[in-house]
């Protein structure tokens, strides 16, 4: 018993060694396209699918995910404007085929592990429609600062894509609360609750959107970049 207990230690270091390094994982789409994305293997039961924005990833979001990983989050991170050598803009991830996207759920849920879904800003877009209509069991959606507006009026407010049906959807708002979105964000958790999901909203204090990355960041802002990864992990924690 004595021995088992080391072995199955030493394959624990083992894979925590291995998650200090993504390996390049790659798969075929209904599109034809072939998406190559960055795998953190973790000896953990869970996988995080971390969609980066339209602005593409940061290294403070590549950094979480490898701390993630050595803390038994096996982590899938996708790109998806740099795959696909798309222009850094709202359009190029609106235009992300859906059927695309249910295949990199598919592909998830086949791992057998929990699956739970991390998406930034407009990336929000392809995931909520990646996951309408799918009703096989749940899933847990971490939305950071999600950009989902069709149109928006400065006086009017806003209007939303239309996603069909999220039931099967959970879903977590994380707002910066120094946001100039922030005055709407019940408007989007109505959005999203009218869809069908279940959504709720955690609002982030003295913090700007993109605070990981900003060129202003302010110190608390640089802090909690750096614990990024520890803060994903709690978010997590917030639908058990």
């Amino acid at each position: 018993m004595r021995v088992m207990k080391h072995f199955l230690g030493c394959v624990f270091l083992l894979l925590t060694a291995m998650a200090a390094h993504a390996n390049e994982a790659n798969l075929a789409l209904p599109s034809g396209e072939t998406l190559t994305y960055a795998r953190y293997p973790a000896a953990g039961g869970e996988l995080l699918l971390w969609f980066a924005s339209e602005r593409g990833l940061a290294p403070a979001e590549v950094k979480a995910a490898r701390d993630l990983a050595a803390r038994g989050t096996e982590v899938w991170q996708f790109d998806l404007v740099s795959a696909f050598f798309l222009p850094q803009t709202n359009s190029s991830m609106d235009g992300l085929a859906a059927a695309d996207m249910r295949a990199i759920f598919a592909a998830a849920r086949k791992t057998g592990l929990a699956l739970s879904v991390y998406a930034v800003n407009r990336a929000a877009v392809p995931v909520l429609r990646g996951l309408s209509g799918q009703g096989e069991g749940r899933t847990r959606v971490l939305l950071m600062h999600p950009h989902f507006y069709a149109s928006v009026d400065t006086l009017a407010g806003a209007d939303y894509l239309s996603f069909g049906s999220l039931e099967g959807v959970d879903a977590l708002i994380l707002q910066p609360r120094r946001s100039a979105a922030t005055p709407w964000v019940e408007n989007q958790l109505a959005a999203l609750r009218a869809a069908g999901a279940k959504a709720q909203v955690l609002m982030l204090d003295k913090l700007r959107e993109g605070f990981w990355v900003r060129d202003s960041a302010t110190a608390f802002e640089i802090g909690e970049g750096e614990r990024l990864a520890e803060h994903v992990a709690e978010w997590r924690m917030r639908f058990e």
